[in-house]
């Protein structure tokens, strides 16, 4: 007598270990965006760079929120809704779901703008002490063609390439071009770095950390 095979009574294929990336496009030609520019080109020639992650080009004080101009009070709000927006997908993940209370908190968030032109990079690294990291283009990289100037997200799951599996999910680079009027968060954790420029034109960017802080 042959056996028959089961019958499959229930399926669930569920996603685990999510690491949300949050991708927001303004209006390329904002007059903000515009005055934005102007601003940090005054800021870079009047102030020192503050090295960190970056190899040449200029780095400001982490005290960008703060400048007190009209620009940065429109960043400002773009930076509070993103991570609202933020919060809110996290919330509907099934692991968060089914606490009993929503989080309860707010951020403090610092910022900091970096200037790039041709040869400069950023070195792969992380934000420590931080719940969000994001980056917002004032200006972008003219072309498509290259890697110059884009922004590469890790895979944060050590050696999941060492293994080929069907249609190779794991172990992919995220990769982000800087697109002007783009703000793009994701976990500060995660590491990154940015492709050396290969334009003479300016990369223009803002940076911030966002730390949660319960209340």
């Amino acid at each position: 007598m042959t056996e028959s095979p089961g019958v499959l009574v229930e399926q669930n294929i569920a996603m685990a270990f999510p690491t949300l990336i949050g991708r927001f496009q303004y209006s390329a030609s904002d007059e903000p965006d515009v005055a934005l520019r102007k601003l940090l080109l005054e800021r870079e020639a009047s102030t020192p760079s503050n090295n960190h992650a970056n190899f040449g080009g200029w780095h400001s004080e982490a005290d960008l929120l703060e400048w007190g101009t009209p620009e940065i009070a429109i960043l400002k709000k773009r930076i509070s809704d993103s991570l609202t927006r933020m919060v809110h997908a996290t919330c509907q993940l099934p692991e968060v779901q089914g606490r009993a209370s929503a989080p309860k908190g707010g951020f403090r968030v610092s910022a900091w703008a970096n200037i790039s032109r041709r040869g400069n990079y950023h070195r792969m690294h992380n934000h420590p002490n931080s719940a969000w990291s994001g980056v917002y283009y004032v200006t972008g990289n003219p072309s498509n063609e290259t890697l110059g100037g884009v922004l590469e997200l890790y895979d944060p799951r050590p050696f999941t390439e060492m293994v080929d599996v069907p249609g190779s999910p794991y172990g992919q680079r995220l990769l982000v071009r800087p697109n002007p009027g783009l703000m793009v968060l994701f976990p500060s954790w995660l590491y990154h770095f940015v492709h050396p420029c290969d334009s003479d034109t300016e990369r223009m960017s803002i940076a911030f950390n966002a730390s949660w802080v319960h209340s």
